[in-house]
């Protein structure tokens, strides 16, 4: 692996998904009478980062947890939010890193990126008073995140806010047409403003690719 991290010039595959997710709420049938009411759901959340924060830890994460929320405004609209955390960690066999003005290391590095984003969205969903329900959202919110180097008993850290955006792609369950409980899987891009820089080492934004799965509980439902 390249010891100078890359930072890539591209445009944010968000600057394109965006418009297109938000016109494609519009699309959905309104209805007035909400089947519905609430989804809050406790998921495991597994992840990787893309781009340069890639290049600072390669290793896929099995760290992390989300709590979210819908409300519904109608049968197929909810206002959503999203609490969430993620660990990323590399353990980097030993080399030597050269920071600049004579400081020079050989060590193996652990290097972690923690993230914890807090969210809110618009959920549009295809099939609501089915007992398989797809949904459509996008979530705008802040993220609090940091970032370690270990070299051996010394720890390099920093600590960072930034904008977050996410558009995701998910499918509810229901375990029975009458049931309150069910299974939620969903898939979610996130792309946040968090920069970090530490001598060779530099990334300017923070991106990742959450895969999520976990148990959902459904309050006010018409039967």
């Amino acid at each position: 692996m390249n010891t100078n991290p890359k930072t890539s010039n591209l445009i944010p595959p968000t600057t394109y998904l965006i418009p297109l997710l938000l016109f494609s709420l519009l699309l959905f049938p309104l209805n007035s009478s909400a089947q519905t009411t609430q989804f809050y759901s406790l998921e495991y959340s597994t992840g990787t980062l893309f781009g340069a924060s890639h290049n600072f830890v390669e290793q896929y994460s099995w760290r992390g947890g989300h709590f979210n929320g819908q409300i519904f405004l109608i049968d197929n609209v909810a206002v959503g939010f999203k609490l969430g955390f993620n660990n990323y960690y590399s353990d980097v066999a030993a080399r030597v890193y050269d920071y600049g003005n004579g400081l020079r290391v050989f060590a193996n590095t652990f290097r972690y990126i923690r993230k914890a984003p807090f969210q809110i969205g618009a959920v549009g969903h295809l099939f609501p008073n089915r007992m398989v329900k797809p949904y459509l959202g996008v979530y705008l919110g802040l993220c609090y995140a940091s970032e370690s180097v270990m070299f051996q008993d010394l720890q390099i850290r920093a600590e960072n806010y930034g904008f977050i955006i996410s558009p995701e792609l998910g499918l509810f369950v229901q375990f029975g047409k009458n049931a309150t409980t069910g299974a939620k899987l969903s898939v979610a891009y996130n792309y946040a403003t968090n920069s970090y820089k530490f001598g060779m080492i530099e990334f300017k934004d923070l991106q990742s690719l959450n895969v999520n799965i976990g148990l959902t509980y459904m309050v006010n439902q018409k039967r």
